[in-house]
């Protein structure tokens, strides 16, 4: 008979063994077959849980709704709220708050006991393990989300079904390039592929929600190496599950005259809209983080913040029940017939049903951001676009049709798209999905229009808080990784700044002349020239990026009288982590360096990026060798040769 501990053997040597196979074959593939198949097999598993996810949320508002008194079938409702309005003579409305607190209470425990990663909105999880954790989830993440978001939202809680699916979708991408052995950018392909499945699979838009995968991750870039494998998932997990969702879009077609929709007083509307759209958009994330601070500073318990969301989410449903679930449903049935909203108007004045549609829509940006904001499972794009379309129907009626002659449903589309990209910073996306979701192309460039200007008057406040301005180098990834590694087998990275700062770099005082200083960059002797006083207290820095300033200025000119750069300055003893995340916010503003300064603030020495890197995977690999290799201080070299070697070896035991 065989032994366990044999049994474990064999299955890790053959675990090993396929792992080695499947490496080797991916390795003489080229990019676009590896995803070929990666992304079919992730589109396929990732739209498969989705679906699961959305069937159980269906059950689990049955659940609810019996709860109350109702007699429902298990599957027909996803939004609570809908199903108050449709059969309020049937149930007892005043079970919505324990209905609701309970849905909560379950909901948090799982998620703050077995996954605290699952917290909040799941999109942003998402995006965060993209950025900082080397793209790496747990097995579990997908289950417990999908079980927790069930919980959450088909007891009434206001959250949409996007978070949670692509938290999912990104948690099964990593899980199986972590299972093959795939390095780290592949396992962040995978990830960004998950996302696009899953949310392919619900929302019926693969175009719309591959390029949202890749757009989401950043606020003014998108990651162009995943947008391929993320199409490729999005197009399989949208063939997948058509069957089970039938094959007709999201949201009712709506016909609009091309005619119409390009005339200038169009266009102006289109910019109105966009103004509107910024304004609720900046409200909906103050909202949101602003119900956030406010839990955190009043309840220390983190389990205990989403059920007192619950609360006053239930109170708001009392009175306005369509805030109650995701919104989707509800959306679909004010697209059919707005009367579902409006049925609580006394006549058809415009003020008055004006007035009547931006309370509900603040009304669920409110209940959103006590259900989700304060650690609640779910998401915010179904929330966010059921409020966007509300506030683009009163702009319709109020301005757009007497201003345009458009039919005030087509400013509800374009308000989705508008009002989600000022939160979100995902202006294509948005207006492709709800090309997609609505069937009518001819909204796209209306859309568009409208959504990258609500972008910009929004400025850089996003519901996302994970997103990053653009692409970071290179060395920034594989720093997030070997610090994510060195987390997870609960190491410590000893060294601190002074260990790894450059010296090389000597600094000029203000007695110093510009010639001195063109002198030193000219000649390729020093990029990088910090300034001190006579104390030798750090004031600035002159870079290359200062030359063109330094040849226009008259050479005998102290530096002291001119204006110099403010880099950012750091203690001799912060540690590698307060390093990363300085050197990121630096290079927002265009430098690759921070300055090292004791606690007088006298100048000590210059980290660049490829010091960090190289520090970094020293202390790596110091942590896999049992101790054996010491990290020692860096050369100052390029980011080639020997460092680069260190990569490729850290790619693969990623």
């Amino acid at each position: 008979m065989v032994s366990s501990r044999g049994l474990r053997r064999t299955l890790l040597s053959f675990q090993l063994r396929t792992r080695y196979r499947l490496s080797s074959i991916a390795a003489k593939l080229t990019f676009l077959e590896k995803w070929l198949i990666l992304g079919t097999v992730i589109g396929v598993l990732s739209s498969l849980f989705a679906t699961f996810f959305y069937v159980l949320l269906e059950i689990m508002t049955s659940l609810t709704l019996k709860v109350m008194g109702a007699h429902t079938p298990l599957r027909g409702y996803t939004d609570l709220g809908v199903a108050v309005i449709e059969l309020r003579d049937a149930i007892n409305v005043f079970l919505i708050i324990p209905a609701i607190l309970g849905g909560a209470l379950v909901s948090s425990l799982l998620v703050f006991t077995f996954a605290p990663e699952a917290e909040g909105h799941g999109t942003d999880a998402a995006i965060r393990a993209f950025h900082k954790l080397a793209g790496i989830l747990r097995a579990r993440v997908p289950i417990i989300k999908a079980v927790a978001s069930a919980f959450t939202i088909g007891s009434g809680g206001s959250g949409g079904v996007e978070g949670p699916s692509a938290l999912m979708g990104a948690g099964i991408g990593s899980v199986l390039a972590q299972k093959l052995g795939l390095g780290l950018w592949d396992r962040r392909i995978a990830l960004v592929s998950g996302m696009a499945g899953a949310l392919s699979a619900l929302f019926r838009a693969p175009i719309g929600t591959a390029i949202f995968a890749v757009e989401a991750l950043f606020r003014r870039d998108i990651a162009v190496q995943a947008l391929i494998p993320a199409l490729i998932s999005a197009i399989i997990g949208y063939a997948v599950t058509l069957p089970f969702w039938g094959y007709s879009e999201v949201f009712p077609h709506i016909q609009a005259d091309i005619r119409v929709l390009y005339t200038a007083s169009a266009l102006a509307s289109y910019i109105i809209l966009a103004f509107v759209a910024a304004i609720f958009g900046i409200f909906y994330v103050e909202a949101f983080y602003g119900a956030r601070r406010l839990f955190a500073r009043y309840i220390k318990r983190v389990w205990l913040r989403p059920v007192a969301g619950a609360l006053l989410t239930g109170i708001i449903g009392l009175f306005v029940p369509h805030v109650l679930g995701s919104g989707r449903q509800l959306l679909t049935r004010f697209l059919e017939d707005p009367s579902i909203v409006l049925s609580t108007s006394p006549s058809h004045d415009i003020l008055w049903i004006t007035i009547v549609l931006l309370i509900v829509a603040i009304a669920k940006i409110a209940a959103t951001s006590f259900s989700i904001g304060t650690g609640g499972s779910g998401g915010v794009f179904a929330p966010g676009i059921m409020a966007g379309a509300l506030i683009g129907y009163a702009f319709g009626i109020s301005l757009g049709k007497p201003l345009a002659g458009i039919d005030p449903l087509v400013y509800s589309y374009l308000g989705m798209a508008a009002f989600f990209a000022a939160a979100s910073k995902t202006p294509l996306a948005t207006s492709l999905m709800v090309a997609e979701m609505s069937g009518n192309y001819g909204l796209l460039v209306p859309a568009l229009l409208a959504s990258y200007l609500a972008r910009e008057l929004s400025g850089e406040r996003t519901i996302y808080e994970s997103q990053l301005p653009h692409r970071v180098r290179p060395e920034v990834i594989n720093i997030e990784a070997v610090l994510t590694m060195l987390r997870r087998k609960g190491k410590i990275i000893g060294v601190k700044a002074i260990d790894i700062a450059e010296k090389r770099f000597k600094p000029l005082t203000i007695r110093d002349t510009v010639a001195r200083a063109i002198e030193l960059i000219a000649g390729l002797r020093q990029h990088i020239i910090p300034v001190v006083d006579d104390q030798g207290r750090v004031l600035g820095a002159i870079d290359a990026s200062f030359l063109e300033k330094l040849l226009a200025t008259p050479p005998a000119t102290l530096i002291g009288s001119i204006d110099i750069r403010k880099p950012p300055v750091i203690r001799e003893d912060e540690d590698i982590v307060h390093i990363m995340t300085v050197l990121e916010e630096a290079e927002e503003e265009g430098m690759d360096y921070v300055i090292v300064v004791d606690k007088d603030l006298r100048y000590k020495g210059i980290i660049l990026y490829h010091d960090l890197v190289a520090a970094t995977i020293a202390s790596y690999l110091h942590s896999i060798n049992g101790g054996r290799a010491h990290a020692k201080k860096p050369q100052s070299t390029p980011i080639h040769g020997p460092i680069a070697i260190h990569e490729r070896e850290l790619d693969h035991q990623l």
